[in-house]
């Protein structure tokens, strides 16, 4: 897996629609999730990690360039900088329905995961505070 952050080459971030969003307080706790993620089976190429200041203006510019389906994409992008600005580490992993969602949020919970959302195609969902 992949586990460094997104660098900020300029690019804009992808919709978050079919992925889980969600933070860890820190790197210990991140690769920790990370391991918890590959084990099980979920893989590399399904996760962007974003963190540090890379991270903020990769937020930043999505918040500028946005056209969502509603509120809580902007409130996920809001909180993301806020997080990023604490040194914590903003994870969104691929999925392909809210049941591999919830199994994400609940394998980052062990390990500092919080504020995990899913993004469906036509359904938002907070699955962890």
């Amino acid at each position: 897996m992949t586990r460094e952050p997104l660098v900020d080459h300029g690019q804009t971030l992808n919709s978050p629609v079919g992925k889980v969003i969600g933070f860890v307080n820190g790197k210990v706790e991140f690769e920790a999730f990370a391991d918890v993620l590959l084990a099980a089976g979920y893989p590399a190429t399904a996760v962007t990690v974003l963190q540090g200041e890379d991270g903020i203006h990769l937020l930043e510019r999505m918040d500028e360039n946005r056209f969502f389906f509603s509120d809580s994409e902007d409130s996920i992008i809001q909180t993301g900088i806020e997080e990023l600005k604490r040194g914590h580490y903003a994870v969104s992993i691929e999925v392909t329905d809210r049941e591999h969602a919830v199994d994400i949020a609940n394998l980052a919970k062990p390990h500092s995961g919080h504020g995990f959302v899913y993004f469906g195609t036509w359904v938002n969902e907070r699955l962890s505070n």
